[in-house]
């Protein structure tokens, strides 16, 4: 394929991504958009695109710091083919909750686009190289296409065995495969060189919490935090593990943080919910419990149930909607 054919195809995509509904796109659900920008997430899906701006803007007047419209506001800049105003977006959403998953999401989406001149010259001039091959990875796992991630990052390794990056890429791309021991041999050589990587804790902490270890599992959430300390994702995970390993009370305090940190991340309600039943304190779990009926929008509580016990901590992909209805 040509060049320039390329390239046009992999911005397409990228655009399609920026621009798909707001219902639909990709990254993983932690979070729920609160019901005032419902309405410009609604123009988004419709495709208008200034319009949706402009009601995201309205909500930044009065709340500059709300995550989910700076999100909204940078997609619609992106469809709008303001990109460097789009970055400028996403890195403001990020500045306000560092690891919100959406703005990563998009902003990673966005570079793509940004650097796909240098992208191109880099195939070009050595299609071989290990960064060519991680590149590719990194846009078949941006595709969802994890074999083909797969193969592309472990060319990658053969080429450049020491690269933090692919290492903790094949880890994170085996372990939401379900692949732990897979995940936890690329962590392990990951750790041996950067023992302190919020990613390889943090990762290493999941497969094990997974895998039921969950001694191990808090010590790697720890010492992730000690890292970090603002990270929800870390502070939700130490409170599951917590809270599977019967110390209830330890995981609150934990629980508590991350749903402080993130007001609509689901599984954290749902687990200091629980909680709080364990500790007796009903009022408080009555109330956080409404929190959770708020954010999944009227499904009913065995579903909730459910799907919190499968993945307590948000590491699958959501399921692909169902295909439209043949009209022949």
């Amino acid at each position: 394929m040509r060049p320039r054919i390329r390239r046009a195809l992999a911005v397409a995509l990228a655009l399609a991504i920026l621009a798909a509904p707001v219902a639909s796109a990709p990254p993983p659900p932690r979070t729920a958009p609160p019901p005032e920008v419902s309405t410009a997430a609604r123009a988004f899906d419709r495709g208008d695109y200034a319009g949706a701006l402009a009601l995201a803007r309205q909500r930044l007047r009065s709340l500059p710091r709300d995550t989910a419209a700076l999100v909204l506001a940078g997609r619609a800049q992106a469809a709008l083919g303001r990109f460097d105003d789009a970055y400028q977006g996403f890195r403001k959403a990020l500045s306000v909750q560092r690891g919100n998953t959406d703005a990563l999401y998009y902003l990673s989406i966005l570079g793509g686009v940004l650097a796909q001149g240098e992208y191109e010259r880099l195939l070009a001039q050595a299609p071989d190289s290990p960064r060519a091959h991680q590149l590719r990875g990194d846009l078949h796992a941006a595709q969802q296409q994890p074999a083909e991630a797969e193969a592309e990052y472990k060319a990658a390794l053969e080429g450049a065995p020491g690269s933090l990056e692919v290492l903790i890429a094949l880890g994170d791309l085996t372990r939401r495969q379900s692949r732990f021991e897979d995940a936890l041999g690329y962590y392990a050589r990951a750790a041996e060189i950067a023992p302190r990587d919020y990613d390889v804790l943090y990762g290493t902490g999941v497969c094990r919490s997974y895998r039921q270890e969950y001694a191990p599992a808090i010590q790697s959430f720890r010492e992730a935090l000690r890292v970090d300390p603002a990270s929800a994702p870390a502070h939700l995970a130490l409170g599951h593990a917590l809270l599977q390993s019967g110390q209830a009370a330890a995981a609150v305090p934990e629980l508590e943080a991350a749903a402080k940190l993130e007001p609509r991340m689901l599984q954290a309600q749902y687990l200091l919910g629980r909680a709080y039943r364990l500790l007796g304190r009903t009022q408080d779990a009555e109330a956080v419990f409404a929190r959770v009926q708020k954010l999944v929008q009227g499904q009913a509580a065995s579903e909730v149930d459910a799907a919190q016990a499968s993945d307590p901590l948000g590491e699958k992909a959501p399921a692909e909607p169902p295909p439209p209805p043949d009209p022949h």
